[in-house]
């Protein structure tokens, strides 16, 4: 690679030293780009900034601070996931959040995070410090109503979202995709995961996506704007009031039904990791719905929405049983709440 290849090639995030590791602050040399960046185009404090530090706050994303008058940033490092294509993806989604800002939702006590620029595969995002809805549901029994408080101004975000995001023409996703999408995800559960060996519970739980295949209200639904990753750790609350939703790079039109669904199955098996259990957490995951379907406007049929998000909640929950950090036992017990949903 010659020296202009090497201008051009996305950043990496900070090196994965035990510092990084254990979640503490890093210092950084002079001449990090990612730091020359914040100085040259993003710095607002007074004087020339002194020193930075960084953090990690998931694979992908660090917050850098100047360690004396403590303002920050947070780096999106789309290396980690897109190689050579950084540059690429980190422009979608720094595109997708200024479609979501001209609905209105760039300000006020619901919004979308504000993006600040990019440099070489990385988008530069303001940083929220608060609590996200994953920290809220785990510390839910020392701060009594507040996670139900947080489940409605999700519930009213995704409302806003899919009724000013309404496109009755596009050609979004069918339900077919989501069907096929539910079958890979049994596939490889069967051959990596806790059905591995297990092919009398891979074809039940296929017989029971099947049957949704035969319901024609699974097609029933006008396009919208869906944030396509409705997870616990993608909204944050600042403050006493307001939410700031994050992580936009999988905005797509699709059935609102979905986001709902996607939220419902995180919700419950945080509270489940939290420790708690799917018995407590349904009657959350039902304020969460009933939040959602008051917000809707009367010409809406919510009730029809709240179905189909049945299906994407079981799909979304056999997602999640993928996962190798959590525990087998939940995994397994992940499947069977999934069959349970599907069951109908």
């Amino acid at each position: 690679m010659d020296q202009a290849d090497e201008r051009l090639a996305p950043v990496e995030p900070p090196a994965d030293v035990p510092e990084i590791q254990r979640g503490n602050w890093l210092s950084l040399e002079p001449g990090d780009p990612v730091v020359e960046y914040g100085v040259e185009k993003l710095w607002a404090g007074p004087g020339q900034p002194v020193s930075w530090r960084a953090a990690r706050l998931s694979q992908a994303a660090y917050v850098y601070r100047e360690t004396s008058t403590k303002w920050s940033f947070v780096a999106k490092f789309y290396a980690v996931k897109a190689g050579s294509e950084a540059d690429t993806y980190a422009q979608r989604e720094h595109d997708r959040i200024h479609q979501v800002q001209a609905l209105g939702l760039g300000d006020g006590k619901a919004r979308a995070v504000k993006p600040l620029g990019l440099s070489r595969g990385v988008l530069f995002l303001e940083h929220l410090p608060g609590l996200t809805l994953e920290n809220i549901i785990a510390v839910r029994h020392s701060q009594p109503g507040r996670l139900s408080d947080a489940l409605r101004s999700v519930a009213q975000f995704l409302v806003e979202l899919h009724v000013r995001g309404l496109r009755p023409e596009a050609e979004g996703p069918d339900f077919a995709s989501s069907l096929a999408y539910a079958r890979d995800v049994v596939h490889q559960l069967a051959k990596w995961g806790v059905l591995q060996d297990d092919p009398l519970a891979r074809d039940g739980v296929l017989r029971l996506i099947d049957r949704w295949a035969r319901d024609s209200d699974m097609e029933a639904f006008a396009p919208t704007l869906t944030h396509g990753d409705a997870t616990t750790t993608n909204a944050v609350f600042p403050g006493a009031e307001g939410i700031v939703v994050l992580d936009w790079e999988r905005l797509y039109p699709g059935d609102p039904a979905s986001d709902l669904g996607r939220l419902m199955a995180e919700v419950t098996h945080s509270i489940n990791q939290h420790g708690g259990s799917v018995l407590e957490a349904q009657p959350f995951v039902e304020k969460l719905c009933d939040a959602y379907f008051r917000a809707l406007p009367d010409d809406w049929d919510g009730e029809g929405l709240i179905r189909r998000a049945r299906f994407y909640r079981a799909s979304s929950t056999l997602r999640i049983a993928r996962n190798g950090w959590v525990s087998r036992l939940d995994r397994t017990a992940l499947v069977a709440q999934a069959m349970g949903l599907l069951a109908r």
